[in-house]
């Protein structure tokens, strides 16, 4: 459900879930105990993590990959317990209506409703890793401590299990932020599978500024959207922009409002990928037009085909809009960028 949406029940709700960290704390305890053999009977083996800076096309990636029958995401009706999803299923369940796709407020066409698939997985990291989140910025990853990767594990048999899959299903994440820690979580998750989606990065750049300028003012309209962002680790644009720190990623002199922020962000995040070989590399444009079936995505992810998830994706994925006229993009950085980005491509499914 789009923030829009919230009447004051659901602010009332939100506020409640995140106000203090004892609600998510105490039913999570407490759905631990209760469904302890329902959860212990998930396997979770195999989760596949879709992670990029935004912009690239990870939202299109989870639509589609989410219709997958051996696939379980977080959705919008996980909101706002996303840590107990079996109780909280069971509990708002009585109240779930049916809802149209509207437009999301990212203003980029995508339709979504209460059962959409979202990027809520944040919300587990803030918890457990708040120390990581400075007024300056995010602080990346090293490694996981054994004792967090079990609690993850768990969250993802919670999850499949609230919603009624035995044994087979697989764990989805879409989330931004895992770019991160994307080293640390696959030293720690030997058997997952990461989907690195690859944008031009002068179009993705010029994205994340647009976007970023469209979050400032919506933040400053609606300081309810603020709040929800922050409070479900959604800090990549707006006022609660707060980069990841990147080794290379240097901020002085740089404005988030001018695409050469952008561009250096693109070329710090990137450079983890430049000789890595262990993520999946899409190259989005070959997905949207055709060149790059999605046949050929389920494949490298050990998934079957899946008539569903095609016929969404065929009527979903377009090609991607090209930005690269007049961005006023420094010539040096853009060079770079290029640069790395077609090192990175040429690994490319």
């Amino acid at each position: 459900m789009a923030v829009e949406d919230y009447n004051w029940a659901d602010k009332l709700v939100h506020k409640l879930a995140f106000g203090t960290k004892v609600p998510q704390d105490v039913l999570c305890d407490i759905e631990a105990q209760l469904y302890a053999d329902q959860i212990s009977r998930q396997k979770a083996m195999a989760p596949i993590f879709i992670t990029s800076l935004p912009r690239a096309g990870t939202t299109v990636l989870l639509e589609v990959l989410a219709r997958h029958p051996a696939l379980v995401a977080h959705s919008y009706r996980d909101m706002p317990f996303v840590l107990s999803p079996i109780i909280w299923r069971r509990v708002s369940s009585r109240f779930h209506v049916a809802q149209d796709a509207a437009e999301r407020s990212h203003g980029d066409g995508l339709m979504i409703n209460v059962d959409s698939p979202e990027a809520f997985e944040e919300v587990l990291w803030l918890r457990e890793f708040g120390d990581h989140y400075t007024k300056t910025g995010i602080a990346t990853w090293d490694r996981l401590p054994p004792e967090f990767v079990k609690t993850f594990r768990e969250h993802m048999k919670a999850l499949i299990a609230s919603r009624g899959v035995e044994h087979g299903g697989r764990y989805l994440s879409k989330n931004n932020a895992n770019i991160a820690r994307y080293g640390a979580l696959a030293r720690a998750l030997p058997d997952a599978k990461f989907l690195l989606p690859l944008r031009h990065p002068l179009d993705q750049a010029v994205s994340l500024m647009k976007q970023h300028k469209r979050a400032l003012a919506e933040h400053d309209a609606t300081p309810f959207a603020r709040a929800y962002t922050r409070d479900v680790g959604h800090f990549e644009f707006g006022r609660n922009h707060r980069p990841i720190l990147f080794d290379s990623f240097a901020t002085d002199g740089l404005d988030p409002e001018h695409v050469d922020y952008w561009l250096a962000y693109w070329i710090a995040g990137h450079r983890q990928f430049e000789s890595d070989m262990r993520a999946v590399v899409l190259d989005m444009g070959a997905l949207t037009n055709g060149a790059t079936p999605v046949e050929t995505v389920f494949d490298r992810l050990g998934l079957a085909p899946s008539a569903e998830a095609l016929a969404h994706a065929s009527g979903l994925l377009r090609p991607l809009p090209e930005r690269r006229d007049d961005a006023g993009a420094d010539e040096d950085l853009l060079k770079t960028a290029t640069e790395l980005f077609e090192t990175i491509r040429a690994r490319a499914i």
